[in-house]
């Protein structure tokens, strides 16, 4: 018995603990991929900021006010435009990286956990359950097998490569879905990250 728990111990010293090591330094590599990313973001709004003004400042000298006043509407269009475009490749960004998530260990230990999590918010029952074909392919046995255990039956169905990971569920009637394949979590951040850069970019124009 005590060689059992030996064995036990040396397992979560050498293994588990590694394991979690390694989980951790995955975390802060990506921490720091993030950090870089916004600073090349923001070094793109200060450029870009600095050209607005300088046109702002020609402008002032050549135009009366009328003028001015329409010069500043079309800056502030120009601004928007800026800010989207830069918010596009933030989340273009964003989903390469998360692509490059899919194929890490750690993705792949937690999608049957994820899948696992959303039945638990359901009743038992029929439902159809659609993951990326990469994932369908090595995970499809092992989430029907859990599934069943819980009392729910599940039908698979392929989704578009586009939603790059994770999983929907639908009622068998197709009357409402749950999205939680990476790409809507994506989506679902572009508001916040355009209030971001728009904060950043009004903050760079008020300090010019």
């Amino acid at each position: 018995m005590l060689q059992v728990e030996n064995k036990l111990e040396l397992f979560e010293d050498v293994v588990y603990k590694r394991r979690l090591l390694d989980l951790e330094k995955r975390r802060e590599a990506w921490e720091d991929e993030k950090e870089n990313l916004i600073a090349r973001k923001n070094k793109q709004l200060s450029e870009e900021q600095q050209n607005i003004v300088e046109r702002r400042e020609n402008l002032a000298r050549v135009m009366g006010n009328e003028e001015i006043a329409k010069a500043r509407e079309n800056e502030r269009v120009l601004e928007l435009k800026k800010i989207n475009e830069l918010g596009d490749d933030f989340v273009d960004a964003i989903r390469s990286r998360v692509k490059e998530y899919t194929a890490t260990e750690a993705y792949k230990d937690n999608v049957l956990h994820h899948v696992m999590e959303t039945l638990d918010t359901l009743e038992p029952g029929e439902y159809h359950i659609g993951m990326v074909k990469e994932d369908l392919d090595a995970f499809q046995d092992a989430v029907l097998t859990s599934a069943k255990e819980k009392g729910f039956t599940l039908h698979p169905y392929v989704l578009p490569e586009e939603c790059i990971g994770g999983h929907t569920l639908m009622d068998m009637k197709k009357t409402y879905s749950l999205n939680y394949d990476l790409a809507t979590k994506i989506t679902e951040k572009r508001y916040e990250i355009g209030k971001l850069l728009y904060g950043l970019f009004r903050r760079e124009m008020e300090h010019a």
